[in-house]
């Protein structure tokens, strides 16, 4: 192939800007192709980010674009939690200046020929690539508990398919989950006037940071800026190659325990004292019920809601992404679902790389965080560009 088949970067969310941002400054003839923060402009408006301020920041090579930059540019006074609709905003702003050449087309399929890369684009045309990094993010991965798959989207549906709560007014509603999804989902819902009830599997926990609150400048030696995790595990999981390098025994273990279910600090006032929350139960059955779901919970008791609203998260899988060729997964080596990768976020096969949460299982529980993005940005176009 000529050295001028670009590289491409399926996904034009956090990882697939941040890539493309890193993959321009080396000079490497890129093309991006997916609708622009596209995920995140389907969340309700009123929603705010889980993430602090230093870890929610794109990633350009300079750090020109960051988010304290955006800021000042806006002339916006700082706000944590930070509002989904400024994230937007800066989202906008930082592909208008690093990567200002999106291509909003999706891939319809990607193939492999053994030289290089073929795909289909959904308006028809058709485009060759030396490389391809797979940045599409976490919204073909929603997770569905088995009690919920035969009911009918009238009756049960992921918080992923709500950006307006206001349909819930005067329902009442059973949100299933305890982490910081179901949470904010369930507190938004009720101040939209619906009759709200959590129900969790296990107790609704409520993220506490004293170590950073108490210990004055010496919070910097508990925290770093990436702020994954629990203090002692939280600075490995800040360094992703050397996660990677952990046995898959004691990575799987660090990634449990850092992304447990749990709420931020600032969210419990909204919840607690507002909601009737059900923790520590599961549901065993759910019915239809004329108009209505009636369930069937593990303490014995019952009851009937007008909808179930999963807050159950999202659980990265591979054979979900239906563009990628049948003959390409084949090749592509995987462990529940997700690609093994080498330190350059590179799969088994050769210049196809994985970002975001995909990447999870070899780099950790950073990868399900917009902070992740700089480390995969800096591996893959380091790796990136010895092949161009």
């Amino acid at each position: 192939m000529k050295n001028d088949t670009p590289t491409v970067v399926i996904g034009a969310g956090p990882y697939g800007l941040s890539i493309a941002a890193h993959l321009k400054s080396q000079g490497i003839p890129t093309r991006v192709f997916g609708k622009p923060m596209e995920f995140w402009q389907g969340m309700p408006a009123e929603l705010y980010l889980k993430s602090v301020w230093s870890a929610s920041s794109l990633s350009d090579p300079g750090g020109k674009y960051s988010i304290t930059r955006y800021y000042a540019d806006a002339n916006i006074s700082r706000q944590e939690p930070i509002p989904l609709s400024h994230f937007i905003e800066y989202g906008t702003w930082f592909r208008q200046h690093a990567v200002p050449d999106v291509d909003p087309t999706y891939v319809q399929s990607l193939a492999h020929d053994g030289q290089g890369f073929h795909l289909d684009l959904a308006d028809g045309r058709s485009v060759k690539a030396r490389q391809v990094i797979i940045a599409t993010g976490i919204a073909p991965f929603t997770r569905i508990p088995a009690f919920a798959r035969n009911l009918p989207a009238s009756l049960a549906t992921h918080t992923q398919a709500h950006g307006d709560l206001s349909c819930f007014k005067g329902r009442r509603l059973a949100v299933i989950g305890s982490g910081q999804g179901a949470l904010e989902y369930a507190a938004m819902a009720h101040e939209a006037g619906a009759d709200v009830e959590i129900i969790a599997r296990g107790p609704v926990l409520w993220i506490n940071r004293k170590l950073y609150t108490h210990t004055g400048p010496a919070r910097h030696l508990f925290y770093p800026p990436s702020d994954v995790g629990p203090p002692g595990l939280n600075w490995l999981i800040a360094f992703p190659v050397v996660f990677s390098r952990l046995p898959d025994g004691a990575r799987q273990l660090i990634d449990q325990r850092a992304v447990r279910p749990a709420g931020a600090a600032w969210l419990r006032s909204r919840v607690e004292g507002h909601l009737r929350i059900t923790p520590s139960t599961e549901v065993r059955r759910a019915t239809a019920q004329g108009d209505g779901v009636c369930l069937e919970l593990s303490d014995g008791s019952t009851r009937e809601v007008d909808h179930l609203l999963m807050g159950t998260g999202y659980q990265p899988d591979i054979h979900k992404l239906t563009f990628i060729d049948e003959l390409l997964h084949r090749k592509i080596q995987e462990h529940g679902g997700r690609p093994l990768l080498n330190e350059w976020y590179e799969s088994s096969v050769p210049h196809l790389y994985f970002s975001g949460a995909l990447a999870g299982h070899t780099f950790g529980p950073i990868c399900r965080f917009v902070v992740g993005s700089k480390t995969a940005a800096v591996q893959i176009t380091q790796h990136a560009a010895q092949a161009a």
